[in-house]
């Protein structure tokens, strides 16, 4: 009997030893354990900050000639030592050139942008552009002649718009066609397709005398043959009034000495019209720039 009593007491004690681990199981974890360790962590993707890129640094070049105008809303046209160049606008141009007429003598900066496939090319970027002191915009007497001018002219019998360029010469400024080169140093009205046909232009002092001129244009033209005062037909628009109007013709050349006056300032204008195809292309179109001419 005492037997089978410690042995219930022996199946009771594991019986509650079983009961605890179970207890202790659903409980949950040690508060004090620590969580696994990953064997293959992710590593947080900080990057380092991006170092600061320098923009290229480009060359300003500075030069100086006479503003034209605007060839379109990005880019004008300025007179240079290498003839017309075309500049885009810098930021901020469009304010500074708003301001101009045309035919204004400017100094200028720029700086080089190559064009992207052809490195050998670039376009002027115009950053900074200064009129020089007394060299046109307001206040001068040409400054508000546009950069170019419509005119009508009558070839073979047929009316015809062609459009001028304003040109500078030594104290006036006139309107040219294309089919001409005006030389500002020689004073040179000259035809492109052939250079013996032109016109050259003398400014006259304030006291020059008409008599004495006539003279001086008979001398001249008896050397291209027979000379003679022009009839009132023969006369070119705009010059009607000329106070001496000689013409010498010869067999190949005919020849004009023309002695005008343009608000109140005396020119001289020698013609040289061979007899040649261009002949009246040529008369109509020199003749329409000479009576464009506005005194500076």
């Amino acid at each position: 009997m005492a037997k089978r009593k410690h042995l219930s007491k022996i199946i009771a004690a594991a019986a509650a030893a079983m009961l605890l681990m179970a207890i202790t199981a659903c409980g949950g974890e040690d508060p004090t354990s620590q969580p696994p360790v990953d064997p293959n962590p992710v590593e947080d993707d900080v990057k380092e900050p991006a170092e600061p890129v320098e923009e290229p640094k480009v060359e300003i070049k500075q030069g100086t000639g006479t503003y034209v105008g605007q060839i379109d809303n990005n880019s004008v046209e300025i007179e240079t030592a290498d003839g017309p160049t075309a500049f885009r606008l810098g930021e901020g141009m469009d304010q500074v050139i708003s301001k101009l007429q045309g035919d204004e003598s400017v100094s200028y900066e720029y700086w080089e942008q190559p064009i992207e496939g052809d490195e050998e090319l670039k376009q002027l970027i115009l950053t900074k552009l200064t009129v020089e002191e007394g060299g046109g915009g307001t206040g001068s007497e040409n400054a508000q002649l546009p950069a170019t001018k419509d005119f009508e002219l009558e070839l073979e019998g047929m009316k015809e718009t062609k459009t001028a360029k304003l040109a500078q010469g030594d104290g006036y400024a006139l309107y040219i066609f294309d089919i001409f080169s005006f030389d500002a140093k020689t004073n040179k009205l000259t035809m492109n397709v052939d250079q013996d046909y032109y016109v050259e232009i003398t400014k006259l002092p304030s006291d020059y005398n008409g008599d004495e001129l006539k003279l001086e244009a008979e001398k001249e033209l008896a050397e291209t043959g027979k000379v003679r005062e022009a009839d009132d037909h023969e006369k070119h628009k705009g010059m009607e009034d000329a106070s001496v109007y000689m013409i010498g013709e010869g067999e190949n050349l005919t020849k004009m000495y023309i002695v005008d006056e343009i608000d109140g300032q005396g020119y001289i204008f020698r013609v040289n019209n061979p007899h040649r195809e261009p002949s009246e292309g040529f008369a109509t179109h020199v003749f329409t720039s000479l009576s464009s001419i506005v005194n500076q």
